[in-house]
């Protein structure tokens, strides 16, 4: 019996000093853990006040147990060995209470974590560059609706979807309409280290099959007998189709993904602005948008509005470039002044002339036939007339150059500074999510820019002498501005590639045409 009572004795002081010791040793890790700035430290003297009492239990256990080890009567120890059990039972409770309240702690803390990343992840949201986008794209698709449903009460030149083919009505709609708005919305889903979530992926995938069923319902059907002849070309031409709209996803993607890195590269890329002529007067306002801001900015007043409305490539930098001043007085002054600018313009552009005029630009251009819709959604499968400033030639000038320069180099640009500045902190999938959508803009630029020096090429080996002879302004001024468009293309696309290439060669992967390749943090 004595053995018995020795022996239970010493389990129980041995269980309750244990108990003791791993609650002091939780508390002091918990005390001498570094508290993130911002973050209030956690009271420890309950959980010191519990472990006090810990230990006084286990005191009184290791009487108790001397108490049994002492006794000279059975009975007297069976008497003290209940007491000992019962006083190991208390102890055993309070560790218990003691541990829950330890749990407690954790989970308020991890809690607190998950806020405090919810809270980072709304704040990266550009909300001064969402606002005045979301708001001028709302304005043009009233401008749409209103040369659908009211023309003549605007002295448009009606436009009528429902005598086109509903295939590339269907495909025109989410190419333009569906396909950006729902990308760029995942795009903002993103993280730093992963890139895009597979959700916006698989959600360009059905975009992606849905438009080309359509593409090849109208090419059985209303395009039939308007296809180029040879297959080989037409084969090509759908490739081209499908770069083409790979690209353009992946540019209206890039505007939301951007965010994810957007805090911690802001101000590595505009260290370099101030070495730009007159960058850096520029410096407060990007700063103010930040990286992803600009990226948005850029996609929707450059890239998609200017494309949407086929504005002729003449005006389309004009065009852009009130945007763009409409987006930076609103993120500069606020949403009243902002809005109310924005207001002022649409209904001065709609009221006059420029509106019809556009109007009339849209219709000619996009809703006049079924093959010139087909070429609106990106898939070029037949041939137009020649002649015409709508022509096959007409559209290589006035509208291709508009995607060339104002779509494709400008995302390039943004899309290889993004990817040289974050590549340490992106994992291998994001890295080659990236570099996709690099490679095939290059692929798509590249084609255009030999599209628009095919033509300019044959029209100054003809005209030039004619023109200089005759002394025609106008055809010197539109082959003079043919030429900057080519070479500024080349010039453009042969640049992005080299920044690409000193991605991987650069130990900064940063590399700049005036310093070559520099360091991030310098």
């Amino acid at each position: 019996m004595r053995q018995l009572a020795d022996r239970d004795a010493a389990e129980g002081q041995k269980a309750s000093a244990t108990s003791a010791e791993e609650a002091e040793d939780s508390v002091k890790a918990e005390e001498e853990e570094p508290v993130e700035e911002g973050r209030p430290a956690v009271d420890a003297s309950d959980l010191l006040e519990k472990v006090h009492d810990l230990q006084e239990l286990a005191d009184r256990v290791a009487a108790q147990s001397q108490k049994v080890a002492d006794a000279k009567t059975a009975d007297e120890a069976k008497e003290f060995l209940e007491d000992a059990k019962a006083e190991a039972q208390a102890v055993e409770k309070s560790a218990h209470s003691t541990a829950e309240h330890m749990e407690t702690i954790t989970d308020r803390l991890a809690a607190e974590d998950q806020q405090e990343n919810s809270e980072m992840a709304v704040t990266k949201m550009p909300w001064n560059a969402i606002w005045p986008c979301a708001t001028m794209v709302l304005l043009i698709y009233i401008y749409f609706a209103m040369g659908i449903l009211t023309p003549h009460s605007m002295g448009y030149e009606p436009l009528e979807p429902d005598r086109r083919d509903p295939a590339l009505v269907l495909a025109a709609v989410l190419y333009w309409v569906a396909m950006p708005v729902a990308l760029v919305s995942l795009g903002f889903g993103a993280t730093c280290e992963e890139g895009a979530p597979n959700l916006a992926y698989i959600t360009y995938g059905v975009f992606f099959a849905v438009h080309f069923v359509c593409i090849f319902r109208a090419m059985r059907g209303s395009l039939s007998e308007k296809l180029h002849k040879s297959t080989r070309k037409l084969v090509f031409m759908l490739v081209l189709a499908a770069l083409e709209h790979f690209d353009m996803a992946s540019d209206a993607l890039f505007t939301g993904t951007s965010a994810a890195c957007s805090a911690e590269i802001t101000g590595l890329w505009l260290q370099s602005w101030p070495d730009v002529p007159g960058g850096g007067l520029m410096v407060p306002m990007l700063s103010k948008l930040g990286f992803s801001g600009v990226a948005l900015t850029l996609f929707i007043t450059n890239a998609y509005l200017p494309q949407l409305l086929s504005v002729l490539s003449f005006f389309a930098p004009f065009v852009a470039l009130v945007f763009l001043l409409l987006v930076m007085l609103w993120a500069a002054f606020g949403w009243l002044v902002g809005l109310a600018a924005m207001l002022s313009v649409y209904g001065f552009v709609i009221c006059s002339r420029i509106g019809r005029g556009q109007m009339d630009v849209f219709h000619e251009a996009v809703d006049s036939e079924d093959l010139r819709l087909a070429f609106y959604v990106g898939a070029e499968v037949g041939e137009l007339r020649q002649g015409g400033d709508f022509g096959a030639q007409g559209r290589v000038v006035l509208i291709v150059g508009t995607r060339l320069v104002l779509e494709n180099l400008l995302q390039l640009w943004l899309q290889s500074s993004y990817l040289s500045l974050s590549f340490d902190r992106m994992d291998d999938y994001a890295r080659w999510q990236a570099m996709a959508s690099i490679v095939v803009g290059l692929l798509v630029a590249g084609g255009k820019g030999f599209q628009i020096a095919a033509v300019f090429v044959l029209k100054l080996a003809t005209g030039t002498g004619r023109a200089v002879r005759e002394c025609d302004i106008f055809t010197i001024i539109f082959g003079a501005v043919g030429v900057f468009m080519m070479l500024g293309g080349f010039g453009g696309l042969a640049w992005v590639l080299t920044k690409v290439i000193f991605i991987f060669r650069c130990d900064s992967h940063v590399w700049n045409l005036s310093t070559g390749c520099v360091s991030p943090g310098t």
